[in-house]
């Protein structure tokens, strides 16, 4: 069962609680999450969605558009008649502002936008290559049929994005591990962080002045999830509304559940997640392959689970 949240799709496991507990946001760190095949994909989808809905708006806008002298309804019939209005003052057309840019230039721009949303360059595609989709487009664009069947070279040509795209998300992978391991080394320099043995650190930024939460609580917390780099992918405070999550392996990523215990209610902690703990050598929609996270959190509450919500973890 899935759902989405953030135009992420997370997907829970067997038991009641497979949906989120409550109706707040659970964040970007449930166990398991899917993993776009091919994530240009999804930037291309996301362009014609958005030019679509653009295209839609224009459209709407245009019927609603109201045209002098010409009515929009007609009035029921008990109204009463409306005085003639005085004429209206001549209006003078307004000038139309003289284009920028030239139709070609234009064309190219679209053309840079799709690119740039397909990951071209990201996915290290040769200059013979892009040359080839060109004339790919200009087929298409002509309504010529193209000089092979097009069901017969789907399954190639699958393998091959496919290919690139292993190839990119491998290079990603190596370069996240490395940064994720200076940036560890930078963090022994900081006295106040805690490493446990599951590679899991911790700082405790706030000491709170309630119980501890145990495995099988739902907590309320506040959070801010980021990269090494700074680079914000969620937070609950941005949003203004706290979430409800089941501390629970199966529903959470591993560090967060083990990090959680080690603040009290009223408490706030940092933690730093290693991919190992996270979403490993894959990553998720969200999240780069091989990311290490950080999350600052609040924790402003925490209590029992109704029974129903308190699934046990799935067996591996």
């Amino acid at each position: 069962m899935s759902f989405t949240c953030n135009g992420i799709d997370f997907c829970r496991t067997a038991g009641n609680f497979s949906r989120f507990y409550g109706t707040k946001s659970p964040g970007p760190f449930p166990n398991r999450a899917h993993l776009l095949e091919m994530k240009f994909t999804s930037k291309v989808s996301a362009a014609l969605v958005s030019l679509g809905l653009f295209a839609a708006a224009s459209a709407e806008d245009a019927v609603k558009f109201n045209v002098p002298g010409v009515a929009t309804g007609t009035p029921p019939a008990t109204a009463p008649a409306a005085a003639p209005a005085a004429p209206a003052a001549a209006v003078t057309p307004a000038v139309a502002a003289k284009p920028k840019f030239t139709e070609a230039q234009l064309a190219e721009a679209y053309g840079v936008y799709t690119g740039m949303r397909m990951g071209l360059a990201q996915l290290g595609f040769s200059k013979a290559e892009v040359e080839a989709m060109g004339r790919g487009l200009v087929v298409a664009a002509s309504g010529a049929q193209p000089a092979f069947d097009m069901k017969e070279v789907g399954p190639e040509l699958e393998a091959y994005l496919g290919k690139k795209n292993e190839v990119f998300m491998t290079k990603m992978r190596m370069e996240n591990l490395q940064q994720s391991a200076a940036f560890f080394t930078k963090l022994k320099e900081n006295k106040n962080v805690v490493e446990l043995p599951s590679g899991l650190r911790y700082e405790v930024l706030k000491a709170g002045t309630g119980a501890a939460p145990k495995v099988g609580q739902v907590v309320t917390i506040h959070y801010t999830g980021s990269l090494v780099t700074g680079q914000v992918f969620d937070s609950s405070v941005e949003r203004g509304q706290p979430a409800d999550m089941l501390l629970q392996p199966g529903q959470l990523i591993a560090g967060m559940v083990e990090g959680l215990q080690k603040t009290t209610v009223g408490g706030k902690i940092k933690l730093y997640i290693p991919p190992s703990l996270a979403y490993g050598d894959e990553g998720s929609q969200a999240i780069p392959p091989a990311a290490t996270l950080i999350f600052e959190v609040e924790l402003l509450g925490a209590k029992d689970a109704p029974k129903e919500a308190a699934a046990p973890a799935p067996s591996k």
